[in-house]
């Protein structure tokens, strides 16, 4: 069952400005050291951050509670399958929260086309057994 679902849109020239601005300090405090190595990797670091950054943001959205109750950044990690498929994995109080809340499985897409970025995650729900609902 459908728990929750969130989307998110980034500017990514917003993220750029930040970048410039900001530099290691936004990088360090919105993503963890495999998102950051892994976007510097890429041709345009930017639009890889902003796509993750809206991921998360979508995330925060679909569990109801944005940045509240001790939750980071750095708490949700966006990754990708050996396909490329997009996920997300939890640690610290993100992890918590979906085992309190009961949500077996976030599923996330993202899309950019230029000047932006979007994301949408989709939660289901445990049943009784653990499993998704």
């Amino acid at each position: 069952m459908i728990v929750g679902t969130g989307i998110d849109i980034v500017n990514i020239e917003r993220v750029e400005r930040m970048m410039a601005r900001w530099g290691g300090l936004f990088l360090s405090r919105v993503f963890t050291e495999r998102e950051i190595e892994r976007c510097q990797q890429r041709v345009r670091p930017s639009e890889c951050f902003a796509l993750r950054f809206a991921a998360k943001e979508a995330f925060l959205k679909a569990i109801g509670r944005g940045l509240r109750n001790g939750i980071r950044w750095t708490d949700i990690e966006v990754e990708n399958d050996l396909l490329g498929k997009p996920l997300l994995s939890f640690r610290r109080k993100a992890r918590e929260i979906l085992e309190t809340e009961r949500i077996g499985k976030a599923l996330l897409t993202l899309s950019h086309e230029q000047p932006f970025a979007v994301a949408h995650v989709l939660l289901e729900g445990k049943n009784d057994e653990g499993s998704e609902r």
